[in-house]
């Protein structure tokens, strides 16, 4: 019994230290990141529902790292960046930036709902291939994350030519609201004269393909009101200036098919653009031409030949009234305010059945004392093309106070005479929230949100 106690004894003696065994498992991911010329090339998706951003990474054994990417916000910070690294311990062997840097940004998009992350858990190697997991997620909808050894020639496959050009395509002011950004494009397919609409989430890396319709620019479309609805969203990448589909998107229009798998995107010219008489607006065209769709110039046109913001029974869009802005991004909410201090929300009416009518308004929705709600609505008609909409007020209001004051009355005309100046408005599908669209009139830049 003592040789063998012995015997077990001295096997235990000789195993490594739990500190010795996790030092070591760092020094060894350290070794593994290091090691190659190149560094690593990441295609990271957040998310099964984003699109894929691409991230070189160069790993250095001071504890530094060079990231690239093509997230070109922050004027171009993440661009090409140095930032610091930490190997450690927790519930695995985890890689750690240390630096504030595009994955901390990525983090933070949404409010930290986006499904970024900037610690990662080393989960092996596979065919030379460093395998991560995001530490962060639900156990049910864990990010991998896949190390490639990278090629010197993947730095030249960086898009940020691209990310600058498709931002241009924005109305909304940066970060309006905290809602987003979006670019909205239309392109012109010269060899068949027809006109295809889109609208890009550039945090998500998402593409909605909206409509396609005979005609050049809005006004041939509106005359020929050939339109093939699409609606169909569609990740993607980017890769060399161009932007490439997870899963190609196929529609037709004349008997023409188009089975688009990417888009190139051009150098942007900016220029000035009237959608209003009196106001212009600033707009971006590049031209290129590709396989899937031939010989193209697309334009951030406010234009969009179809969307869902349609004419349905009981279609009642809200917002609350602070996400209301003027030509300079600021909200309204004082002036709105001014005239109803209990005001809760902005909605509008776009073909609802009220008393067995069709109604058609905007206006504000109040409590009252008893926390009773209250309508002031303005009644219009509208015609409209696509997503443009031409609004006529009319004496078709609807108020729901038995004695309003003259001061609400008058208020409610001046508030909407104010947002719908010259009644020309553009309502902008939006993505990252189903049913959210933006309006914005061009003749005197005011905007909102609708959902």
């Amino acid at each position: 019994m003592l040789i063998l106690s012995g015997c077990v004894n001295d096997e235990g003696a000789n195993l490594p230290s739990v500190e010795d065994r996790v030092s070591n498992a760092v020094q060894e991911l350290r070794d593994k990141l290091t090691e190659p010329q190149n560094g690593w090339r990441l295609d990271y998706r957040p998310t099964g529902e984003t699109g894929a951003f691409l991230i070189l990474l160069n790993f250095n054994e001071d504890g530094t790292v060079r990231v690239q990417s093509d997230v070109t916000v922050n004027d171009g910070l993440f661009i090409d960046q140095v930032i610091a690294y930490r190997i450690d311990s927790s519930q695995g062997v985890e890689l750690i930036m240390e630096t504030y840097g595009v994955f901390h940004y990525l983090f933070e998009l949404q409010q930290a709902s986006f499904g970024g992350e900037f610690e990662f858990i080393f989960e092996g190697e596979e065919n030379g291939n460093l395998i991560f997991a995001s530490k962060t997620d639900p156990s049910n909808d864990v990010t991998e994350l896949v190390f490639i050894p990278a090629q010197e020639s993947d730095s030249d496959l960086i898009s940020t030519e691209a990310t600058v050009t498709l931002g241009e395509g924005r109305f909304q002011g940066e970060d309006l609201g905290g809602i987003g950004s979006f670019g909205n494009f239309n392109f012109h397919l010269q060899d068949h004269g027809y006109l295809l609409s889109t609208v890009f989430d550039l945090e998500r890396r998402v593409v909605k393909f909206l409509g396609i319709a005979e005609g050049a620019d809005m006004g041939e479309v509106t005359s020929t009101e050939n339109i093939e609805e699409i609606d169909i969203e569609a990740p993607f990448s980017l890769s060399d200036e161009r932007i490439i589909l997870d899963q190609s998107v196929t529609t037709t229009l004349n008997g023409n098919t188009f089975e688009i798998k990417e888009l190139p995107i051009g150098e942007a010219i900016v220029s000035l653009e009237s959608f209003c008489l009196g106001q212009e607006d600033s707009v971006v065209n590049f031209s290129s031409t590709n396989s899937d769709i031939g010989s193209f110039e697309a334009n951030s046109s406010l234009f969009q030949v179809a969307n869902n913001f349609t004419v349905a029974p009981d279609d009642v869009y809200s917002i609350n009234h602070v996400f209301l802005y003027d030509e300079n991004d600021n909200s309204i909410t004082d002036q709105i305010e001014a005239v109803f201090p209990e005001v809760v929300a902005f909605q509008w009416y776009h073909g609802v059945e009220v008393a067995d009518s069709v109604f058609n308004g905007v206006g504000f929705v109040i409590l009252d004392e008893f926390n009773n709600a209250e309508f002031f609505l303005r009644g219009f008609d509208f015609t409209q093309s696509g997503n443009f909409i031409q609004i006529t007020f009319n004496g078709n209001d609807l108020i729901t106070d038995e004695n309003p004051t003259q001061e609400q009355l008058d208020g409610l005309e001046q508030l909407t005479d104010q947002i719908f100046s010259g009644g020309e408005v553009y309502v902008l599908e939006l993505l990252n929230i189903n049913g959210l669209f933006e309006f914005y009139n061009p003749c005197n830049k005011h905007k909102g949100f609708l959902f």
